[in-house]
């Protein structure tokens, strides 16, 4: 990364050094224990109570998806 992304990218998030451009999107990624079972039946475990769902988050619409493929092209940050 040269030094203008780098400088782009702090300036658009300075409390946010590792966001990165997806699109239109500014996001960064993000863990929070959910609780109840892995949804995903290989990831279970016995006596799981909660587990760990990472997802991204735009700082600028604040749309949240787990992959970058979800999130749309177009970013609404604009508007909020």
């Amino acid at each position: 990364m040269s030094d203008s992304d780098s400088y782009g990218i702090n300036a658009s998030a300075p409390n946010h050094p590792d966001a990165k451009h997806v699109d239109a999107h500014l996001v960064i990624d993000r863990r929070e224990w959910v609780p109840g079972k892995h949804p995903d039946p290989q990831q279970r475990h016995e006596g799981q109570t909660e587990y760990l769902e990472r997802y991204i988050q735009c700082l600028r619409c604040g749309r949240e998806a787990l992959n970058e493929r979800d999130l749309p092209v177009e970013c609404d940050g604009d508007r909020r």
